[in-house]
C-alpha cells in the first residue's frame, strides 16, 4: 500500500485525526534519528495504537525470496539462532547475531546487528518465535542461502504465534536434511556428496572482513560421476586442512599453495552443504557446511540397508 492508502486505513481503524497522526509519524521519525522511513513509522505507530494494517500479514512464500528484492515485507518462524558475535573494527565495538527464519516453502537468513542483537540477547526473540520483516531488502549470502538485509530503513517485529506456520522443529528438520546424490545429479538446494579432492584452487586463502578473518579454501571434488567446485569456510577450512587460521598465518605466503595441496589432494570426504549457481561462470559450486572424512565400515552398513530395503 502507498502511505496515503496507509495513513486512510490508520486514521479509519484508529479514530484518530489525519493531523494527529501525521505528528505521531514525524515525532517516531525524529525519535529514530530518520533511520527509517514515512512507511517504517506508520507501521510503528500503527502498532503502539493497536492497530494492524492490511499490508502487514499479507502472505508472501519465502522460497519465493530472491536476492535482489527491495521493500520486501514477509512473515516466518525463527528456527534456529547463531551465537553473538562481537568484533572490533577501528576501535569501534560491535555485535552480529543470524536469524533462520522459515515457513512451509523455504527459509532466509536474517542478521541483527549492534542495539537489534537485544531482541535475542534479552530473549524477546527465540527459537520458535514468529517475526514480520518489513521494508527491508535481499542478496545472496557468503554461503549460497538467501540473506534479508533490514539496512537503516528496515523493522522486525514479533507477530502472536501463526498456526499456520510449521513448528521450529518442524521446519529445523526440513530445512538440515541432506540427500546423499551423485555429483552429476546434484541440483541448487541442500546436497550430500563423497567424492576425492582433485584440485586446490589458487586462493590467499585467508580472507579478512571488517568483522573478523577466517580460511577460505575452494577445491574441486569428483565422484567418478561428475566435478564440482566445493569450497570449505572457517572451522570447516581448519579441519580438512588439519590446521588453525593461526597456523596458516605463519607460512610463508608463497608457500601456502603447494602446502595446502599436499595435505589435501586425494583425501576423500563425506560433504554436505549448500549448492548454488556461481554468477561468474554460471556453474554449480556446493558451500560446505559439514564435513567428515569417509568412514568405510559405517559407509558399508548403509550400503547394506539400501539393499534390504531395495
Amino acid at each position: 500500500m502507498r502511505v496515503s492508502e496507509l495513513l486512510d486505513e490508520l486514521e479509519r481503524k484508529s479514530g484518530i485525526s489525519r493531523e494527529e497522526l501525521r505528528r505521531k509519524i514525524e515525532e517516531k521519525i525524529r525519535e529514530l534519528n530518520n533511520l527509517i522511513t514515512v512507511e517504517g513509522a506508520i507501521y510503528i505507530v500503527a502498532r503502539e495504537l493497536g492497530v494492524e494494517l492490511p499490508s502487514e500479514r499479507r502472505k508472501i512464500k519465502i522460497s519465493s525470496i530472491l536476492p535482489g528484492i527491495r521493500r520486501l515485507n514477509f512473515y516466518g518462524r525463527v528456527f534456529r539462532i547463531s551465537k553473538i558475535v562481537e568484533f572490533n573494527v577501528g576501535g569501534k565495538k560491535g555485535r552480529v547475531v543470524n536469524l533462520y527464519v522459515g515457513d512451509e516453502s523455504g527459509y532466509v537468513k536474517v542478521p541483527l546487528w549492534n542495539d537489534q542483537v537485544d531482541y535475542v540477547d534479552k530473549g524477546k526473540i527465540k527459537i520458535g518465535s514468529v517475526v514480520q520483516v518489513i521494508n527491508a531488502f535481499s542478496k545472496e549470502g557468503s554461503f549460497g542461502e538467501v540473506e534479508v538485509s533490514l539496512g537503516a530503513n528496515g523493522l522486525i517485529k514479533i507477530l502472536d504465534d501463526i498456526k499456520d506456520l510449521p513448528s521450529a522443529e518442524e521446519l529445523e528438520q526440513k530445512f538440515s536434511s541432506f540427500e546423499r546424490v551423485k555429483i552429476k545429479d546434484v541440483r541448487i538446494g541442500n546436497a550430500e556428496i563423497v567424492g576425492y579432492v582433485v584440485k586446490v584452487f589458487k586462493a590467499s586463502y585467508i580472507v579478512e572482513t571488517d568483522v573478523d578473518k577466517f580460511l577460505y579454501i575452494p577445491t574441486l571434488m569428483d565422484d567418478g560421476t561428475g566435478v564440482i567446485r566445493v569450497i570449505f569456510f572457517r572451522e570447516l577450512a581448519e579441519y580438512v586442512l588439519g590446521k588453525s587460521l593461526r597456523e596458516v598465518e605463519n607460512i610463508p605466503e608463497d608457500k601456502r599453495s603447494e602446502f595446502v595441496e599436499e595435505n589435501l589432494l586425494g583425501k576423500e570426504f563425506v560433504v554436505q552443504g549448500r549448492v548454488r549457481k556461481n554468477e561468474l561462470n554460471e556453474k554449480l559450486e556446493l558451500v560446505a557446511s559439514y564435513v567428515n572424512p569417509l568412514n568405510y565400515t559405517e559407509e558399508s552398513y548403509k550400503l547394506m540397508e539400501e539393499l534390504e530395503n531395495g
